[in-house]
């Protein structure tokens, strides 16, 4: 897969093949956009074209309210893997600023993506909004579009009927969000057809999980949502490379998500202890590695603990649950 960088005011990249694309944040890759990522590539295989993505960094809703950072649902190399995987030939990333902010939707579609991308199909969900105060859409902007040389087209996203206020619903990275904060981590798991999952590189904490006999992997969850705070079942994969590719199948884990009270922790984080690690059979020094961890159940939530030895004693009975949900 190709990835391009791109702003507004830098030269124009070399695209030489004519592009189908899908455009969208695609914040979570769940089973919406994979439908309207799979319809992009049929139709670029029917017309003999490139099957690209066009997407945005920061996400707009960073740009919009830069306070706000802890909505992700996956960081940019897990969505650019995610991509790869489903026969993406060229992700284009195109900076949001200010110039992006106001440009309005024709120029959008014929000095942006006609002309520097060499696009020629344009396949969208059909809630999806462009140019400056969101004016364009696919409707209002089709005619404009076909008489530059460019088709674009609206999908409409999977729906479920797994909500109970709506008989269907169409799946949304917002909706996903909503149920993982409420707790819900089944049917998110569901809708994004995939077990969520955290990804990040380990860092050095304070070790107080070794010295109780619980070495834990640290990841800073940053950007990432915040579900509910407290211990998950989990399981854990290494990374060794941009691809994804994995050194080890998944290894069963206990994760815990927050503040660490007993020992005044700080900031939210999230720590994973691979369960009988002693029989791994391949070295699990996993500072400064790439890894992912997927949330799988809720055991119960975060709570200070009187002693160490308290907090021993209930690690010792989540991790003989965790074990027990595993096997």
């Amino acid at each position: 897969m190709k990835i391009i960088k791109w702003k507004i005011g830098d030269n124009s990249p070399l695209v030489q093949e004519q592009l189908a694309v899908a455009i969208g944040n695609f914040d979570g890759i769940h089973q919406g956009h994979v439908k309207l990522l799979n319809e992009c590539k049929l139709q670029a295989k029917k017309n003999n074209l490139s099957f690209g993505v066009v997407t945005f960094d920061p996400h707009p809703r960073d740009f919009f309210n830069s306070n706000n950072h802890s909505f992700k649902l996956l960081d940019y190399e897990e969505k650019e893997t995610l991509l790869s995987k489903l026969g993406v030939e060229f992700l284009i990333i195109i900076e949001f600023n200010d110039h992006l902010k106001n440009c309005n939707a024709e120029k959008f579609l014929s000095q942006i993506l006609k002309r520097n991308f060499n696009i020629v199909k344009m396949f969208a969900g059909s809630n999806f909004k462009f140019g400056k105060n969101r004016e364009g859409s696919i409707e209002n902007t089709k005619s404009f579009a076909k008489s530059i040389g460019l088709e674009i087209f609206s999908i409409n996203l999977k729906q479920t009927n797994f909500m109970s206020e709506k008989e269907n619903e169409i799946i949304s990275s917002q909706k996903i969000r909503m149920l993982i904060q409420n707790g819900q981590l089944k049917l998110a798991n569901d809708l994004l057809g995939r077990n969520w999952c955290i990804t990040g590189t380990v860092e050095k904490g304070k070790q107080q999980g070794r010295e109780i006999g619980f070495p834990t992997a640290n990841l800073s969850l940053k950007n990432f949502l915040k579900p509910p705070l407290g211990v998950y079942v989990s399981r854990l994969k290494i990374i060794i490379n941009k691809n994804s590719e994995t050194c080890n199948d998944w290894l069963p884990s206990i994760s815990n998500i927050g503040t660490r009270p007993t020992v005044s922790g700080d900031s939210i984080n999230l720590e994973t202890h691979i369960i009988n690690f002693k029989e791994i059979n391949f070295e699990l020094n996993l500072y400064g590695k790439r890894i992912k961890v997927e949330l799988i159940e809720f055991l119960r939530p975060e709570k200070k603990f009187k002693s160490l030895s308290e907090l021993q004693k209930q690690i010792e009975v989540d991790t003989k649950r965790a074990y027990e949900f595993h096997n």
